[in-house]
């Protein structure tokens, strides 16, 4: 009964720091257009001081996105992505030999990954939607899972792969652990935990109107 108290009162205060409107939709989309374009033509890229407003504070911040050829990955692809107050850095690595058949993966993925990405931008420029840092979670998967930053984050992104795979979103949850089970110390157990905390949230934040309707 306590754990799920705990689970509860987490979510309600992840809730009251998202926006109803997302002033990022556009920027997204456009971000990820060019990744993909740039990909196909295989050159890295730069962009100084994207921006973006909402009500009177506003974000600017450095884009870095690089690619990196590797015959020995053993999956099609991997991106590794990270984003602060200033700066989004997106790297993809790939297998040319499982290209062009994994694009559309690759396609949703990118998007996710931009959608996610901006959450954390967002969360260290917007006052009502900062969010503290959580303690002891360095090194542990499930704790950075179901952390207030992180849980925000990775509904936002599934929601957006979910809707360009025209998947459900349960499904794509399911997708994202099947290419991520080798983090978890415990796979089943961890997973139904992480999966109900992120759908929990997601079912929350969907009745408010406070994010992306999804399947």
């Amino acid at each position: 009964m306590r754990k799920e108290i705990i689970i509860e009162n987490l979510i309600k205060k992840i809730s009251k720091r998202m926006i109803s409107e997302r002033k990022t939709d556009e920027l997204s989309l456009n971000i990820s257009r060019l990744i993909i374009n740039q990909f196909k033509k295989k050159e890295d890229f730069e962009l100084d001081n994207l921006y973006f407003e909402r009500g009177d504070e506003y974000a600017a911040f450095d884009l870095s996105c690089s690619f990196i050829e590797d015959k020995d990955l053993d999956e099609p692809f991997s991106i590794h992505a990270s984003a602060d107050m200033q700066e989004m850095e997106i790297e993809i690595t790939y297998n040319p030999d499982e290209f062009p058949k994994s694009m559309n993966d690759l396609v949703a993925e990118i998007k996710e990954t931009v959608e996610h990405e901006f959450e954390h931008i967002e969360q260290q420029n917007f006052e009502d939607m900062d969010v503290d840092d959580d303690e002891d979670d360095e090194g542990d998967n499930f704790k950075y899972l179901t952390s207030k930053k992180e849980i925000p984050a990775y509904v936002r992104g599934l929601i957006k792969r979910s809707k360009t795979k025209k998947m459900s979103l349960s499904d794509t949850m399911d997708e994202w652990f099947e290419e991520n089970k080798k983090k978890f110390k415990n796979p089943k157990e961890d997973w139904k935990k992480v999966k109900r905390i992120w759908m929990d949230f997601a079912k929350k934040m969907k009745s408010q109107e406070k994010i992306k309707k999804f399947n």
